[in-house]
């Protein structure tokens, strides 16, 4: 089963996610939840989820700037990208950082469905992991 971590700044988004996603049928489980770049580097560190859905800008550091920092450390982690932005920018360096999907919100649950398929198909597809 993947381990998925939820950060945004907004609980009722990382709620919102936890609730109406069907995480079973994508073989997944929420597996913490953040509100912020800090906390979410933490319950990543913690966790060592399979799959992340963060947001941009929350108080603090950006979760670009947490990407980026956490992505050699995690380097099978499939990223996807919910905000509220539209800043092409910000989709730039999203994809400079390997993001798997950049959602626009409010996101649609096909849109998230089709981000989960995407992203649990490249994890099934990779070698497992070696032995730390």
């Amino acid at each position: 089963m993947h381990k998925v971590v939820l950060i945004d700044d907004e609980a009722i988004i990382t709620e919102g996610l936890r609730k109406v996603v069907d995480w079973s049928a994508h073989n997944c489980r929420a597996a913490a939840l953040a509100q912020d770049a800090a906390s979410g580097a933490e319950a990543i560190r913690t966790h060592r989820p399979d799959i992340l859905f963060t947001d941009i800008k929350m108080p603090g550091e950006d979760g670009l700037t947490m990407l980026a920092g956490l992505k050699g450390e995690f380097p099978r982690m499939q990223i996807a990208v919910l905000t509220d932005y539209r800043d092409f920018e910000y989709a730039q360096r999203a994809i400079c950082l390997g993001v798997s999907r950049f959602l626009l919100k409010p996101s649609k649950t096909e849109e998230l469905n089709e981000a989960l398929e995407h992203m649990t198909d490249v994890l099934d597809r990779l070698p497992p992991p070696a032995e730390a």
